[in-house]
């Protein structure tokens, strides 16, 4: 035992590489509270000890009256990239030991820019989280050193911190903002793309109002649609008064009557023959030799030698065939019609048929 006391036996060393290997292993796993000589002297996270720090760090404030000016505080840029535990972890003592490889050093600014285009040539920001099967959009991602994208939340489900695809541990973590940047430009174009929507759907039915198609049966709806938007604004612009319309009906009614009172006056009175010998007279001044509705001569003298036609005289003392007579009353207005228009002063008239 005394020879041995100075250097450690081979069963301290065997002690000291299994402490060594639990220490790592629940640093690994991520149970750095966890006791493994007695589990009931597990400790629970201090919030108590937190609370009693922050209780005793407290100071009165003295109101003085005078007001100040608020210190808001500075204004980030919500699209900067940064690290996670830029600091890389305390080394265990198994990795002291040389048991465990230690981790890697903290990537420089050119190891992330080619870790960052190395993700970007795989396209992982345009593609779903390959965790939760969601897009990004504007939530958190991160980047890994391995060149993978995920929600950040990731790690809260995850019991020990290795690559859930390529299971590469003691990664390191940068927060990036390319698929929020995407997810904004997606956006912008689809607004764009609605907006010239709109534009090119207005302009166009301002053509179609204004230009007739060429199809015809789209032809003919464009000027019935054109004919009856003119007929409409031609109603809206007349003023439409019922009873005004029917008041001047009914003057119009009234004076057609009066005037076929005063033919029904002229025509109705019978003609006494003292009437008839002067209209006669008058006929035979006017010595009309032939019938102006068939245009050959009338036999108004006796010492023609010709067959002599029936002759009628009217009112108004102009003479006619009595057959031409007729066959005008019954083209121009029927023998239904009390009354008839002489053809050439178009005045109302009664016959008298005349002897040969």
């Amino acid at each position: 035992m005394l020879k041995n006391k100075g250097h450690p036996s081979r069963r301290d060393n065997l002690a000291v590489t299994a402490v060594a290997l639990q220490d790592h292993i629940l640093h690994d796993l991520q149970l750095r509270n966890l006791s493994v000589a007695d589990p009931s002297k597990t400790r629970a996270p201090k919030g108590e000890n937190t609370s009693r720090s922050l209780k005793r760090n407290t100071k009165a404030v003295i109101d003085t009256g005078l007001q100040k000016t608020p210190q808001g505080p500075k204004e980030e840029d919500p699209e900067k990239e940064y690290v996670l535990d830029p600091k890389p972890p305390p080394l265990t003592l198994a990795q002291r030991l040389g048991l465990f490889e230690p981790p890697p050093p903290p990537l420089s600014a050119e190891e992330w820019g080619s870790v960052k285009q190395r993700s970007v040539s795989q396209g992982d920001s345009m593609q779903p989280c390959p965790i939760c099967k969601e897009e990004f959009q504007l939530r958190p991602q991160v980047l890994l050193s391995c060149s993978h994208v995920f929600h950040r939340a990731f790690e809260r489900f995850a019991s020990k911190k290795t690559c859930p695809l390529c299971r590469k541990s003691q990664y390191q973590t940068r927060v990036i903002h390319d698929a929020a940047r995407l997810f904004k430009a997606t956006c912008a174009t689809r607004i764009q793309a609605c907006w010239r929507g709109h534009v090119v759907r207005t302009w166009y039915r301002d053509l179609r109002r204004t230009r007739p198609p060429t199809d015809p049966k789209l032809r003919r709806r464009f000027f019935e649609e054109k004919f009856t938007a003119i007929s409409q604004r031609l109603l809206r612009s007349y003023h439409t008064d019922i009873d005004e319309l029917f008041a001047e009906i009914d003057h119009c009614l009234a004076i057609n009557r009066s005037v076929l009172q005063q033919l029904g006056g002229q025509c109705g009175r019978q003609l006494t023959d003292g009437d008839w010998q002067t209209i006669q007279a008058q006929a035979l001044r006017r010595e009309t030799s032939e019938c102006s509705i068939c245009l050959t001569p009338l036999s108004l003298s006796s010492g023609r030698s010709q067959r002599p036609r029936e002759t009628a005289l009217l009112s108004c003392s102009h003479v006619f065939h009595h057959a031409c007579l007729r066959a005008l009353e019954q083209f121009s207005w029927g023998d239904s019609s009390p009354f008839h228009a002489c053809p050439l002063c178009r005045s109302c008239y009664q016959k008298k048929i005349l002897e040969s």
